[in-house]
């Protein structure tokens, strides 16, 4: 389908430079459908995982969520779709991809991995102009990356709170948290016995606990930080072999406490259970796909 500027929809643009920080700072961008005034639309804005180091997944593993995502009814409901590429921690011990020291894309430590989600939504919003019309979507620790957007803050080495969004980017309506990372000092002690979850929390972090948990999803308070959301889905599957369920029951009691799922503080909360391993769900993107559509619904019933 083609519209008088000559596009033909969907639209694709790969590899948008966000910033110039490096080769990772780039977008995958669709847009569905030739921009119009609905105002109902919204875009969907996904964050990959891979325990902020894995260089082999990147913005492309959104793709077969988003081919299903376009094939389904819900296309009609989505202004666009982007998937953000971000700044990684070192991994030298990789086995087909080793990281160099002297790559800026591949030696990034909080808060790099925040600031460059940060510096691409804005991005977005000053082109596409949707202030908070989008949903934000984060597997594992882009689920961590997606909180902290809504948290509006990064913690430094001297443990005092720096508002991250100075870059006047206007927080999401809604979160979806998928198979994700919500407590890191949990996280780190449920894997005592397995060094590498230390070892990659520590990679992006430093060795300090205090910052692990302040820059938690858990320790969030999103009343203060994140005023206008009105939806969080926590979507998790009980087959996840990397990430236990009891992140999200940490997340969900962080939530509730904060009045997220009372009806008449008009901020949803919602639990969706998925089916498959802890990147299968994107891998083969059904569940990943079912969970965002699921979301989708509901901000829509809050429009």
């Amino acid at each position: 389908m083609g519209d008088a500027d000559g596009y033909m929809y969907p639209r694709y643009l790969q590899h948008v430079a966000y910033s110039d920080e490096s080769s990772l700072n780039t977008l995958d961008i669709c847009i569905p459908h030739p921009p119009t005034e609905d105002r109902k639309q919204v875009w969907i804005i996904f964050i990959h995982g891979g325990a902020w180091l894995d260089p082999e997944i990147d913005s492309s593993s959104f793709k077969k969520t988003q081919d299903i995502i376009l094939a389904s009814h819900q296309s009609d409901n989505i202004a666009g779709l982007a998937s953000i590429n971000y700044r990684l921690s070192p991994n030298p011990s990789h086995p087909r991809d080793p990281s160099n020291p002297s790559d800026p894309a591949r030696n990034a430590r909080h808060p790099d991995h925040i600031n460059d989600v940060l510096a691409a939504i804005l991005y977005l919003q000053e082109t596409h102009h949707f202030e908070d019309r989008y949903i934000l979507v984060g597997h594992s620790c882009g689920a961590t990356l997606a909180f902290q957007v809504a948290m509006k803050r990064y913690w430094g080495s001297q443990y005092e709170s720096t508002f991250a969004l100075e870059l006047n980017v206007v927080p999401p309506m809604a979160v979806l948290g998928v198979e994700g990372l919500y407590d890191l000092v949990a996280l780190v002690k449920h894997h005592s016995g397995e060094s590498e979850y230390r070892d990659f929390v520590s990679n992006a972090f430093g060795s300090d606990e205090r910052v692990w948990a302040a820059v938690s999803p858990t320790s969030g308070e999103y009343e203060e930080s994140w005023p206008d959301g009105r939806l969080v889905v926590l979507a998790h599957s009980r087959e996840d072999e990397l990430v236990e369920w009891e992140q999200v029951e940490l997340m969900e009691r962080a939530l509730r406490a904060q009045g997220w799922g009372e009806a008449s503080d008009g901020r949803s909360l919602k639990l969706i259970e998925l089916r498959g391993k802890h990147d299968q769900v994107w891998e083969e993107g059904k569940e990943l796909a079912r969970a965002i559509e699921a979301t989708l619904d509901l901000v829509l019933t809050l429009a």
